[in-house]
């Protein structure tokens, strides 16, 4: 609040998109854009990289990510460096733009790259075929992982490797911020009214 900067708990529209129903997704992504209008938003902060990178082609104003926004603010790194096993999302996986600004801001020395696996199995295309695809994505992670703790930087990776029981996972944004939590997949929608309503 005291840098002028909201929270909006929503849905890009991605998820949507991905199961091939296009008219639904345009209708989220309007809906969204006139909210935005009517709220005076410049410029979109996303926690989420499917977030930032649907809403950054859909979407008439600047799109960028909280790291982006944590270096503008001159944030300094409140907890130890990570070690163990990093997985990139998705939209990540090619660029690794995100990544690049989480490492200027968070020491990343101490992680290897999960090369292996394409994706936790939760993008659309994917999950489409039902959870055996999951399953097999996410042991092939925990197989990669070789019992070391595995960090992402995608509540829904996080969320899928938990459930699958993976061994440890973390968010490198906790691990930035300094707080101590582990992945709450079950709570997930709970966790996010409970903030949407919280003044």
């Amino acid at each position: 609040r005291e840098h002028g900067v909201g929270v909006a708990y929503d849905c890009c529209g991605k998820p949507v998109a991905e199961l091939k129903r296009g008219r639904d997704a345009v209708r989220m992504t309007q809906g969204m854009t006139e909210r935005l209008e009517r709220l005076g938003v410049g410029e979109l902060v996303c926690l989420c990289p499917n977030c930032m990178e649907y809403l950054g082609e859909a979407l008439d104003l600047p799109v960028i990510s909280v790291y982006a926004l944590l270096s503008r603010w001159g944030y300094v790194c409140q907890g130890p460096p990570p070690s163990g096993v990093v997985f990139r999302p998705c939209p990540d996986r090619r660029e690794g733009r995100i990544l690049e600004e989480i490492s200027e801001l968070l020491p990343l020395k101490g992680l290897r790259t999960m090369e292996q696996v394409p994706c936790c199995g939760l993008r659309g295309d994917i999950a489409v075929h039902g959870p055996a695809a999951g399953d097999k994505l996410c042991a092939l992670a925990k197989e990669q992982a070789a019992g070391k703790t595995i960090y992402t930087y995608c509540a829904s990776c996080s969320g899928q490797f938990q459930r699958h029981g993976c061994g440890q996972v973390h968010h490198l944004l906790s691990s930035l911020l300094g707080v101590e939590e582990e992945p709450d997949a079950a709570h997930a929608l709970f966790n996010r009214a409970r903030r949407k309503f919280k003044r």
